[in-house]
């Protein structure tokens, strides 16, 4: 299998999914496209979710073929596959194990409590993203939240996570 990421219009990643995976069964293709949800607090006893990834989803292929990538082109809000649609990076090594963390709790990912110290390494070690590895990029104590850099994608796309029950790991 093949994994790529794909940038489709931000709030419209869900629609985006149903669509491209209708038009890539319809002639045929084995793809599965992953969104990734997340529940984050918004107050004491408040949640909301929200995309962990707004604006990307990925793709797992068998292999990307100029057939394939011409589908999704004309799928409406389909921006590009990353870095660039005719030229498209597959996800792999570290990246590809984070997203098999991902995928393997399915499309909606709960709550994850995590301590942090600014600038360390964290692993979770208790909700669905447990095994998780990443760098602290910024702490809101506030929301009792920290943001986290991806290794996902070329960027380093962040993403937050609540800092409850987590591990520090060694340097």
């Amino acid at each position: 299998m093949e994994y790529y990421c794909l940038m489709v219009r931000t709030g419209a990643e869900s629609d985006f999914k149903e669509r491209a995976t209708k038009a890539l069964a319809d002639q045929g293709v084995d793809a599965t496209l992953h969104f990734f949800q997340r529940r984050l607090r918004k107050g004491k006893d408040e949640y909301y979710d929200a995309a962990l990834f707004p604006g990307y989803l990925f793709l797992q292929v068998e292999s990307l073929t100029v057939e394939v990538v011409g589908l999704l082109r004309r799928v409406k809000d389909f921006y590009r596959l990353l870095p660039a649609t005719g030229q498209p990076q597959e996800i792999r090594g570290a990246a590809l194990d984070e997203l098999k963390l991902f995928m393997g709790h399915g499309g909606y990912l709960g709550v994850s409590r995590v301590i942090f110290l600014p600038g360390k390494r964290i692993r979770a070690i208790s909700g669905p993203m447990v095994g998780l590895e990443g760098n602290v990029y910024k702490v809101n104590k506030k929301k009792r939240q920290i943001t986290v850099i991806s290794s996902l994608s070329p960027d380093g796309k962040k993403f937050d996570l609540l800092y409850e029950d987590a591990e520090l790991l060694e340097e």
